[in-house]
Protein backbone atom coordinates (compact mmCIF):
# COMPACT_ATOMS: atom_id res chain seq x y z
CA UNK A 1 0.00 0.00 0.00
CA UNK A 2 1.09 3.76 -0.84
CA UNK A 3 2.27 5.39 1.88
CA UNK A 4 -0.18 8.65 3.45
CA UNK A 5 2.56 11.10 1.47
CA UNK A 6 2.60 8.80 -1.71
CA UNK A 7 -1.61 9.13 -1.49
CA UNK A 8 -1.59 12.76 -1.27
CA UNK A 9 1.17 12.45 -4.37
CA UNK A 10 -0.56 10.67 -6.45
CA UNK A 11 -4.08 12.77 -7.49
CA UNK A 12 -1.47 15.74 -8.06
CA UNK A 13 0.59 13.99 -10.24
CA UNK A 14 -2.46 12.58 -12.28
CA UNK A 15 -3.73 15.94 -12.36
CA UNK A 16 -0.37 16.96 -13.85
CA UNK A 17 -1.79 15.30 -16.83
CA UNK A 18 -4.60 16.28 -19.56
CA UNK A 19 -7.12 13.95 -19.92
CA UNK A 20 -5.15 12.77 -23.54
CA UNK A 21 -2.76 11.62 -21.77
CA UNK A 22 -0.25 14.17 -23.00
CA UNK A 23 2.51 15.18 -20.56
CA UNK A 24 2.05 18.82 -19.10
CA UNK A 25 3.97 21.76 -20.43
CA UNK A 26 6.43 23.33 -18.04
CA UNK A 27 6.85 26.73 -17.15
CA UNK A 28 8.28 28.53 -20.02
CA UNK A 29 11.51 29.04 -17.88
CA UNK A 30 11.91 25.17 -17.86
CA UNK A 31 10.84 24.54 -21.28
CA UNK A 32 9.02 21.73 -22.70
CA UNK A 33 9.22 17.94 -21.72
CA UNK A 34 11.52 16.14 -24.27
CA UNK A 35 10.67 12.39 -23.51
CA UNK A 36 6.95 12.85 -23.86
CA UNK A 37 5.23 9.58 -24.94
CA UNK A 38 8.00 7.58 -22.25
CA UNK A 39 7.05 10.18 -19.72
CA UNK A 40 2.72 9.81 -20.09
CA UNK A 41 3.84 6.01 -19.99
CA UNK A 42 5.71 5.85 -16.73
CA UNK A 43 3.21 7.37 -14.07
CA UNK A 44 0.08 5.80 -16.12
CA UNK A 45 1.78 2.22 -15.16
CA UNK A 46 2.35 3.06 -11.85
CA UNK A 47 -0.97 4.53 -11.01
CA UNK A 48 0.64 8.13 -10.63
CA UNK A 49 2.43 6.76 -7.96
CA UNK A 50 5.66 9.07 -7.16
CA UNK A 51 8.88 7.64 -8.11
CA UNK A 52 11.33 10.03 -6.33
CA UNK A 53 9.58 10.48 -3.13
CA UNK A 54 9.29 8.35 -0.36
CA UNK A 55 8.43 7.78 2.79
CA UNK A 56 10.82 10.29 4.06
CA UNK A 57 11.03 12.64 1.17
CA UNK A 58 13.09 12.76 -1.67
CA UNK A 59 14.57 9.36 -1.79
CA UNK A 60 18.26 9.23 -2.60
CA UNK A 61 18.38 7.95 -5.58
CA UNK A 62 17.82 11.80 -6.97
CA UNK A 63 21.19 12.37 -5.84
CA UNK A 64 22.31 9.57 -8.17
CA UNK A 65 20.51 11.37 -10.85
CA UNK A 66 21.94 14.68 -10.42
CA UNK A 67 25.43 13.18 -10.17
CA UNK A 68 25.01 11.45 -13.32
CA UNK A 69 23.12 15.04 -15.22
CA UNK A 70 26.14 17.01 -13.89
CA UNK A 71 28.70 13.89 -15.83
CA UNK A 72 26.74 14.73 -19.02
CA UNK A 73 29.64 17.12 -20.46
CA UNK A 74 31.88 13.73 -20.84
CA UNK A 75 29.37 12.37 -22.89
CA UNK A 76 29.26 15.88 -24.88
CA UNK A 77 25.69 16.96 -23.46
CA UNK A 78 24.89 20.14 -21.91
CA UNK A 79 23.12 18.90 -18.39
CA UNK A 80 21.18 22.46 -18.91
CA UNK A 81 19.66 20.23 -21.28
CA UNK A 82 17.54 18.12 -18.26
CA UNK A 83 17.75 21.46 -16.53
CA UNK A 84 20.23 20.43 -13.86
CA UNK A 85 20.26 23.70 -12.43
CA UNK A 86 16.73 24.63 -11.85
CA UNK A 87 16.39 20.76 -10.39
CA UNK A 88 19.53 21.04 -7.52
CA UNK A 89 17.82 24.50 -7.05
CA UNK A 90 14.13 22.59 -6.20
CA UNK A 91 15.68 20.10 -3.95
CA UNK A 92 17.97 22.56 -1.82
CA UNK A 93 14.74 24.36 -1.32
CA UNK A 94 11.48 22.00 -1.15
CA UNK A 95 9.63 22.05 2.06
CA UNK A 96 7.85 19.13 1.95
CA UNK A 97 4.56 20.37 0.51
CA UNK A 98 3.23 17.51 -1.55
CA UNK A 99 2.73 20.51 -4.82
CA UNK A 100 6.86 20.85 -4.65
CA UNK A 101 7.56 17.49 -4.40
CA UNK A 102 5.25 16.13 -7.56
CA UNK A 103 6.47 18.72 -9.16
CA UNK A 104 10.17 17.91 -8.30
CA UNK A 105 9.14 14.16 -8.82
CA UNK A 106 7.81 14.96 -12.35
CA UNK A 107 10.94 16.83 -13.32
CA UNK A 108 13.57 14.26 -11.94
CA UNK A 109 11.56 11.76 -13.99
CA UNK A 110 11.55 13.77 -16.82
CA UNK A 111 15.24 14.68 -16.53
CA UNK A 112 16.08 10.71 -16.55
CA UNK A 113 14.21 9.90 -19.61
CA UNK A 114 15.56 13.15 -21.55
CA UNK A 115 19.01 11.96 -20.57
CA UNK A 116 18.60 8.22 -21.25
CA UNK A 117 17.08 9.04 -24.43
CA UNK A 118 20.12 11.28 -25.56
CA UNK A 119 22.84 8.54 -24.34
CA UNK A 120 20.85 5.54 -26.07
CA UNK A 121 20.16 7.06 -29.49
CA UNK A 122 21.71 10.68 -29.84
CA UNK A 123 20.38 14.00 -28.36
CA UNK A 124 19.36 14.26 -32.51
CA UNK A 125 17.54 12.01 -34.83
CA UNK A 126 19.24 12.25 -37.96
CA UNK A 127 16.42 11.25 -40.14
CA UNK A 128 15.22 14.83 -39.51
CA UNK A 129 18.29 17.07 -40.48
CA UNK A 130 19.64 14.59 -43.38
CA UNK A 131 17.25 13.55 -46.10
CA UNK A 132 20.41 11.35 -47.44
CA UNK A 133 20.30 9.20 -43.49
CA UNK A 134 18.90 5.76 -43.30
CA UNK A 135 19.98 4.70 -39.55
CA UNK A 136 17.60 2.07 -38.02
CA UNK A 137 17.82 3.15 -34.30
CA UNK A 138 15.65 1.09 -32.42
CA UNK A 139 12.75 2.22 -30.11
CA UNK A 140 13.95 1.54 -26.07
CA UNK A 141 11.71 1.45 -23.32
CA UNK A 142 13.12 4.14 -20.74
CA UNK A 143 10.11 3.76 -18.69
CA UNK A 144 10.46 0.25 -17.95
CA UNK A 145 14.46 1.01 -17.84
CA UNK A 146 13.75 3.63 -14.59
CA UNK A 147 11.08 1.34 -13.11
CA UNK A 148 13.41 -1.61 -13.20
CA UNK A 149 16.86 0.79 -11.94
CA UNK A 150 14.33 1.97 -9.33
CA UNK A 151 13.25 -0.49 -7.72
CA UNK A 152 16.79 -2.48 -8.04
CA UNK A 153 18.48 0.86 -6.61
CA UNK A 154 20.76 0.12 -9.28
CA UNK A 155 19.96 3.77 -11.00
CA UNK A 156 23.88 4.49 -12.05
CA UNK A 157 24.97 1.67 -13.71
CA UNK A 158 21.78 1.75 -15.87
CA UNK A 159 22.44 5.25 -17.02
CA UNK A 160 26.50 4.24 -17.40
CA UNK A 161 24.66 1.46 -19.74
CA UNK A 162 23.04 3.59 -22.13
CA UNK A 163 25.99 5.16 -23.77
CA UNK A 164 27.80 2.77 -26.55
CA UNK A 165 30.33 0.49 -25.20
CA UNK A 166 32.26 0.79 -28.85
CA UNK A 167 36.22 1.04 -28.28
CA UNK A 168 35.72 4.30 -30.94
CA UNK A 169 33.27 6.07 -28.51
CA UNK A 170 35.75 5.32 -25.28
CA UNK A 171 38.64 6.91 -27.15
CA UNK A 172 36.31 10.17 -28.07
CA UNK A 173 35.46 10.47 -24.91
CA UNK A 174 38.99 10.74 -23.36
CA UNK A 175 39.62 12.71 -26.49
CA UNK A 176 37.51 15.01 -25.38
CA UNK A 177 38.57 15.69 -22.04
CA UNK A 178 41.87 16.09 -23.20
CA UNK A 179 40.45 18.95 -25.80
CA UNK A 180 38.54 20.41 -22.55
CA UNK A 181 41.64 20.63 -20.95
CA UNK A 182 43.34 22.30 -23.05
CA UNK A 183 40.83 24.81 -24.31
CA UNK A 184 40.42 25.50 -20.36
CA UNK A 185 44.35 26.44 -20.66
CA UNK A 186 43.93 29.04 -23.53
CA UNK A 187 43.72 26.73 -26.38
CA UNK A 188 47.02 27.29 -28.73
CA UNK A 189 48.46 30.67 -30.47
CA UNK A 190 47.68 31.39 -33.81
CA UNK A 191 49.90 31.34 -36.27
CA UNK A 192 49.86 34.74 -38.27
CA UNK A 193 48.85 34.87 -42.14
CA UNK A 194 51.60 34.98 -44.77
CA UNK A 195 53.05 33.06 -47.51
CA UNK A 196 53.85 28.96 -47.00
CA UNK A 197 56.27 28.45 -44.43
CA UNK A 198 58.74 25.82 -45.59
CA UNK A 199 62.01 23.71 -43.80
CA UNK A 200 64.33 26.58 -43.81
CA UNK A 201 62.47 29.59 -42.58
CA UNK A 202 63.65 31.59 -39.91
CA UNK A 203 61.28 34.13 -38.76
CA UNK A 204 58.44 35.46 -35.81
CA UNK A 205 55.98 33.01 -37.54
CA UNK A 206 58.36 29.96 -37.35
CA UNK A 207 58.09 30.32 -33.74
CA UNK A 208 54.80 31.06 -33.53
CA UNK A 209 53.98 27.85 -35.40
CA UNK A 210 56.16 25.81 -32.87
CA UNK A 211 54.35 26.69 -30.12
CA UNK A 212 51.00 25.80 -31.73
CA UNK A 213 52.23 22.35 -32.81
CA UNK A 214 53.83 21.96 -28.95
CA UNK A 215 50.37 23.30 -27.51
CA UNK A 216 48.39 20.72 -29.60
CA UNK A 217 51.24 18.30 -28.48
CA UNK A 218 52.24 17.66 -32.45
CA UNK A 219 55.79 18.60 -31.38
CA UNK A 220 57.66 18.12 -27.82
CA UNK A 221 58.80 20.80 -25.95
CA UNK A 222 62.19 20.14 -26.29
CA UNK A 223 62.41 18.78 -29.66
CA UNK A 224 64.76 21.73 -30.58
CA UNK A 225 67.50 23.79 -28.54
CA UNK A 226 66.08 27.33 -27.45
CA UNK A 227 67.94 29.47 -29.82
CA UNK A 228 65.98 27.63 -33.03
CA UNK A 229 62.53 28.31 -31.69
CA UNK A 230 62.06 30.54 -34.65
CA UNK A 231 64.17 27.88 -37.28
CA UNK A 232 62.26 25.71 -39.53
CA UNK A 233 64.19 22.47 -38.55
CA UNK A 234 63.89 19.06 -38.98
CA UNK A 235 62.25 18.06 -35.77
CA UNK A 236 59.46 21.42 -36.57
CA UNK A 237 59.22 19.43 -40.02
CA UNK A 238 58.31 16.17 -38.20
CA UNK A 239 55.73 18.24 -35.90
CA UNK A 240 54.00 19.44 -38.76
CA UNK A 241 53.84 16.18 -41.13
CA UNK A 242 52.50 14.75 -37.48
CA UNK A 243 49.81 17.64 -37.25
CA UNK A 244 49.27 17.37 -41.27
CA UNK A 245 47.80 13.37 -41.42
CA UNK A 246 46.08 13.88 -37.74
CA UNK A 247 43.88 16.98 -39.95
CA UNK A 248 43.86 15.28 -43.67
CA UNK A 249 46.39 17.78 -45.21
CA UNK A 250 48.93 17.08 -48.17
CA UNK A 251 51.95 16.61 -46.15
CA UNK A 252 54.84 19.61 -46.56
CA UNK A 253 55.39 23.19 -46.40
CA UNK A 254 52.72 25.32 -44.16
CA UNK A 255 50.73 26.84 -47.16
CA UNK A 256 47.11 27.97 -46.69
CA UNK A 257 44.70 24.95 -45.95
CA UNK A 258 47.30 24.08 -43.04
CA UNK A 259 47.75 27.66 -41.64
CA UNK A 260 43.97 27.16 -42.07
CA UNK A 261 43.44 24.42 -39.65
CA UNK A 262 46.61 25.37 -37.06
CA UNK A 263 44.02 28.35 -36.79
CA UNK A 264 41.05 26.68 -35.50
CA UNK A 265 39.96 27.42 -31.94
CA UNK A 266 40.35 24.52 -29.51
CA UNK A 267 37.00 25.67 -28.62
CA UNK A 268 35.76 24.96 -32.22
CA UNK A 269 37.61 21.73 -31.99
CA UNK A 270 35.64 20.40 -28.68
CA UNK A 271 32.56 21.58 -30.57
CA UNK A 272 33.41 19.13 -33.63
CA UNK A 273 34.33 16.01 -30.93
CA UNK A 274 30.79 16.57 -29.21
CA UNK A 275 28.78 16.10 -32.03
CA UNK A 276 30.01 13.40 -33.48
CA UNK A 277 29.98 12.06 -30.23
CA UNK A 278 26.16 11.99 -31.04
CA UNK A 279 26.93 10.15 -34.15
CA UNK A 280 28.03 7.49 -32.34
CA UNK A 281 25.12 7.27 -30.36
CA UNK A 282 23.31 6.88 -33.72
CA UNK A 283 24.78 3.35 -34.19
CA UNK A 284 23.56 0.16 -33.20
CA UNK A 285 25.58 -0.95 -30.24
CA UNK A 286 25.89 -4.45 -31.61
CA UNK A 287 27.99 -3.17 -34.42
CA UNK A 288 28.29 -7.37 -35.46
CA UNK A 289 31.23 -9.62 -34.56
CA UNK A 290 32.21 -8.91 -38.09
CA UNK A 291 31.42 -5.81 -39.40
CA UNK A 292 33.23 -2.80 -42.33
CA UNK A 293 33.28 1.18 -41.16
CA UNK A 294 33.55 3.31 -44.18
CA UNK A 295 34.09 7.05 -42.54
CA UNK A 296 32.57 9.50 -45.74
CA UNK A 297 34.39 12.36 -43.91
CA UNK A 298 37.58 10.78 -43.66
CA UNK A 299 37.78 8.12 -46.89
CA UNK A 300 38.54 5.24 -44.65
CA UNK A 301 37.09 1.89 -44.70
CA UNK A 302 38.08 -0.49 -41.81
CA UNK A 303 36.68 -4.20 -41.93
CA UNK A 304 36.64 -5.36 -38.07
CA UNK A 305 36.88 -8.80 -36.65
CA UNK A 306 36.65 -9.61 -33.06
CA UNK A 307 36.83 -5.93 -32.50
CA UNK A 308 40.12 -5.75 -34.66
CA UNK A 309 40.39 -3.91 -37.79
CA UNK A 310 41.38 -7.12 -39.80
CA UNK A 311 41.80 -4.85 -43.28
CA UNK A 312 41.96 -1.20 -43.50
CA UNK A 313 41.87 0.98 -47.06
CA UNK A 314 41.17 4.36 -48.72
CA UNK A 315 38.01 5.25 -50.48
CA UNK A 316 37.07 7.51 -52.65
CA UNK A 317 33.43 9.00 -51.18
CA UNK A 318 30.90 10.81 -52.97
CA UNK A 319 31.34 14.29 -54.06
CA UNK A 320 30.00 17.59 -52.10
CA UNK A 321 26.96 17.18 -55.08
CA UNK A 322 26.15 13.35 -55.00
CA UNK A 323 26.63 12.74 -51.67
CA UNK A 324 27.38 9.34 -50.11
CA UNK A 325 24.31 8.46 -47.66
CA UNK A 326 24.82 7.82 -43.92
CA UNK A 327 23.07 4.16 -43.35
CA UNK A 328 23.54 1.07 -41.92
CA UNK A 329 23.56 -2.31 -44.52
CA UNK A 330 24.32 -5.82 -44.59
CA UNK A 331 26.78 -6.91 -47.31
CA UNK A 332 25.05 -10.08 -49.22
CA UNK A 333 26.69 -10.56 -52.70
CA UNK A 334 29.89 -9.87 -54.37
CA UNK A 335 29.71 -9.50 -58.22
CA UNK A 336 32.92 -10.11 -60.30
CA UNK A 337 33.37 -8.56 -63.53
CA UNK A 338 30.26 -6.69 -63.27
CA UNK A 339 28.39 -4.61 -65.83
CA UNK A 340 27.77 -1.06 -65.25
CA UNK A 341 23.74 -0.17 -65.92
CA UNK A 342 24.08 3.60 -66.15
CA UNK A 343 21.56 5.72 -64.28
CA UNK A 344 19.51 7.75 -66.45
CA UNK A 345 20.69 11.33 -64.50
CA UNK A 346 24.15 10.61 -65.51
CA UNK A 347 23.72 9.23 -68.95
CA UNK A 348 21.32 12.09 -69.41
CA UNK A 349 24.54 14.76 -68.44
CA UNK A 350 27.45 12.68 -69.18
CA UNK A 351 27.52 9.65 -71.44
CA UNK A 352 24.84 11.21 -73.62
CA UNK A 353 26.62 14.24 -74.37
CA UNK A 354 29.98 12.59 -75.22
CA UNK A 355 28.06 10.12 -77.68
CA UNK A 356 26.35 12.99 -79.67
CA UNK A 357 30.17 15.03 -79.94
CA UNK A 358 31.96 11.75 -80.65
CA UNK A 359 30.33 8.99 -82.33
CA UNK A 360 33.21 6.50 -82.11
CA UNK A 361 32.73 7.31 -77.60
CA UNK A 362 29.95 4.52 -76.84
CA UNK A 363 32.37 2.08 -78.53
CA UNK A 364 35.33 3.27 -77.56
CA UNK A 365 34.31 3.17 -73.65
CA UNK A 366 32.73 0.00 -74.06
CA UNK A 367 28.79 1.02 -73.82
CA UNK A 368 26.12 -0.47 -75.66
CA UNK A 369 22.75 0.88 -75.47
CA UNK A 370 18.98 -1.21 -75.56
CA UNK A 371 15.56 0.49 -76.27
CA UNK A 372 14.96 4.22 -77.25
CA UNK A 373 13.52 6.88 -76.26
CA UNK A 374 12.27 6.82 -72.67
CA UNK A 375 12.65 3.19 -72.19
CA UNK A 376 16.45 3.79 -73.48
CA UNK A 377 18.99 2.43 -71.12
CA UNK A 378 22.95 2.55 -71.44
CA UNK A 379 25.31 -0.63 -70.38
CA UNK A 380 29.17 -0.81 -69.68
CA UNK A 381 30.44 -4.22 -70.42
CA UNK A 382 32.86 -5.54 -68.17
CA UNK A 383 36.10 -4.60 -69.46
CA UNK A 384 39.56 -2.17 -68.25
CA UNK A 385 37.30 0.78 -68.59
CA UNK A 386 34.52 -0.35 -66.73
CA UNK A 387 33.48 2.34 -64.15
CA UNK A 388 33.22 -0.38 -61.93
CA UNK A 389 36.01 -1.78 -61.99
CA UNK A 390 36.38 -5.69 -61.91
CA UNK A 391 34.25 -6.22 -58.05
CA UNK A 392 31.04 -4.72 -56.90
CA UNK A 393 30.19 -5.43 -53.61
CA UNK A 394 26.72 -5.49 -52.65
CA UNK A 395 24.50 -4.23 -49.85
CA UNK A 396 20.53 -3.64 -50.61
CA UNK A 397 19.57 -0.51 -49.78
CA UNK A 398 16.94 2.44 -51.05
CA UNK A 399 19.88 4.66 -52.52
CA UNK A 400 21.29 1.86 -54.35
CA UNK A 401 24.65 2.32 -53.11
CA UNK A 402 26.78 -0.17 -53.25
CA UNK A 403 31.00 -0.39 -52.80
CA UNK A 404 32.91 -1.67 -55.81
CA UNK A 405 36.51 -1.35 -58.07
CA UNK A 406 37.70 1.92 -60.02
CA UNK A 407 40.23 1.87 -63.13
CA UNK A 408 40.95 5.64 -61.77
CA UNK A 409 43.61 4.21 -59.15
CA UNK A 410 45.34 7.82 -58.98
CA UNK A 411 42.65 9.03 -57.35
CA UNK A 412 43.95 7.05 -53.91
CA UNK A 413 46.80 9.34 -53.83
CA UNK A 414 44.94 12.05 -53.05
CA UNK A 415 44.44 13.37 -49.58
CA UNK A 416 40.70 14.65 -50.17
CA UNK A 417 38.75 11.91 -52.07
CA UNK A 418 35.13 13.07 -53.09
CA UNK A 419 34.98 12.40 -56.86
CA UNK A 420 31.98 9.91 -56.93
CA UNK A 421 28.42 9.82 -57.95
CA UNK A 422 27.81 8.49 -54.16
CA UNK A 423 28.84 4.67 -54.77
CA UNK A 424 31.89 4.23 -52.30
CA UNK A 425 35.06 3.20 -54.82
CA UNK A 426 37.70 0.79 -52.90
CA UNK A 427 41.24 0.87 -52.43
CA UNK A 428 41.87 -2.91 -51.98
CA UNK A 429 38.83 -5.03 -53.80
CA UNK A 430 40.36 -7.75 -54.44
CA UNK A 431 41.62 -8.62 -51.41
CA UNK A 432 38.33 -7.57 -49.69
CA UNK A 433 36.72 -10.33 -52.07
CA UNK A 434 39.10 -12.60 -50.69
CA UNK A 435 38.40 -11.83 -47.25
CA UNK A 436 34.88 -11.85 -47.36
CA UNK A 437 35.12 -15.38 -49.40
CA UNK A 438 37.51 -17.31 -47.52
CA UNK A 439 34.66 -19.37 -45.87
CA UNK A 440 34.29 -20.60 -49.60
CA UNK A 441 36.58 -23.13 -50.22
CA UNK A 442 35.29 -23.12 -53.89
CA UNK A 443 36.75 -19.32 -53.68
CA UNK A 444 40.51 -19.87 -53.55
CA UNK A 445 42.31 -16.48 -53.80
CA UNK A 446 43.63 -18.56 -57.04
CA UNK A 447 39.66 -19.44 -58.21
CA UNK A 448 38.97 -15.87 -57.72
CA UNK A 449 41.71 -14.72 -60.06
CA UNK A 450 40.91 -17.21 -62.48
CA UNK A 451 37.48 -15.68 -62.84
CA UNK A 452 38.63 -12.57 -62.76
CA UNK A 453 40.16 -13.37 -65.98
CA UNK A 454 37.60 -14.80 -68.12
CA UNK A 455 36.15 -11.22 -67.92
CA UNK A 456 32.78 -12.77 -67.32
CA UNK A 457 30.10 -11.31 -65.36
CA UNK A 458 29.41 -13.89 -61.88
CA UNK A 459 27.77 -12.89 -59.10
CA UNK A 460 28.93 -15.06 -55.78
CA UNK A 461 26.93 -15.24 -52.47
CA UNK A 462 29.26 -14.54 -49.34
CA UNK A 463 28.95 -17.37 -46.59
CA UNK A 464 29.14 -15.01 -43.66
CA UNK A 465 26.68 -11.42 -44.84
CA UNK A 466 28.43 -8.78 -42.29
CA UNK A 467 26.87 -5.18 -41.57
CA UNK A 468 28.23 -2.20 -43.70
CA UNK A 469 28.11 1.08 -41.46
CA UNK A 470 28.80 4.44 -43.69
CA UNK A 471 29.17 7.24 -41.21
CA UNK A 472 30.09 10.93 -41.38
CA UNK A 473 32.55 11.48 -38.70
CA UNK A 474 34.57 14.60 -38.85
CA UNK A 475 36.71 14.08 -35.50
CA UNK A 476 37.34 10.43 -34.54
CA UNK A 477 40.33 8.77 -32.25
CA UNK A 478 41.72 6.09 -34.77
CA UNK A 479 43.09 2.90 -33.35
CA UNK A 480 46.12 4.12 -32.16
CA UNK A 481 44.39 6.71 -29.98
CA UNK A 482 45.50 9.54 -32.31
CA UNK A 483 42.44 12.20 -32.40
CA UNK A 484 42.00 12.85 -36.02
CA UNK A 485 40.28 15.65 -37.50
CA UNK A 486 38.57 16.15 -41.09
CA UNK A 487 36.82 19.35 -43.04
CA UNK A 488 33.23 19.01 -42.91
CA UNK A 489 32.85 18.54 -46.78
CA UNK A 490 29.05 17.93 -46.88
CA UNK A 491 28.29 20.39 -44.32
CA UNK A 492 26.63 18.27 -42.16
CA UNK A 493 28.21 19.38 -38.94
CA UNK A 494 26.48 22.96 -38.73
CA UNK A 495 22.93 21.54 -38.57
CA UNK A 496 23.92 19.41 -35.20
CA UNK A 497 25.91 22.45 -33.87
CA UNK A 498 22.68 24.68 -33.73
CA UNK A 499 20.46 22.16 -32.55
CA UNK A 500 22.82 21.00 -29.91
CA UNK A 501 23.60 24.26 -28.57
CA UNK A 502 27.06 23.83 -28.60
CA UNK A 503 28.42 26.83 -30.16
CA UNK A 504 29.40 28.11 -27.29
CA UNK A 505 31.61 25.70 -24.88
CA UNK A 506 29.68 23.08 -23.06
CA UNK A 507 29.34 23.55 -19.42
CA UNK A 508 32.16 21.67 -17.84
CA UNK A 509 31.64 18.65 -15.37
CA UNK A 510 30.31 19.68 -12.24
CA UNK A 511 30.85 18.58 -8.81
CA UNK A 512 27.40 16.22 -7.42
Amino acid sequence: MPSALRQRLQPILRARFPASGEPPALPAAGGSFAAAPDLSCFYDRRSYAPAWIGERGVRPEADDLIAALAEAPTDGLDPERYRLTDLRQRLAQVKGAPGDLAEIDLRLTDAFLRLAADLRNGAVNPQLIYPDCELDIPEVDLSALLEDALAAGRLRPAIAGLAPAHDGYRALKTALAQARSLAARGGWPAVPDGPPLRPGDRNARVAALRARLEASGDLAADASPAEARDLFDAPLQAGLRKFQERHGLDPGAAGKATLAALNVPAEQRVRQIEINLDRWRWLPHDLGERYIMVNIAGFTFDLVEGGVPALSMRVVAGKPTHRTPMFTGRMTSIVLNPSWHVPAGIARKEVIPHMQRDPSYLAREGFEVTGSGSSMEIRQKPGPKNALGKVKFLFPNRFDVYLHDTPSRSLFSRTVRSFSHGCIRVEKPVELAEYLLKDNPAWTPQKIAAALAKGREQWVTIPRPLPVHLVYWTAWADVAGTLQFRDDIYGRDKPLLEILGTEAPAAQVAAP
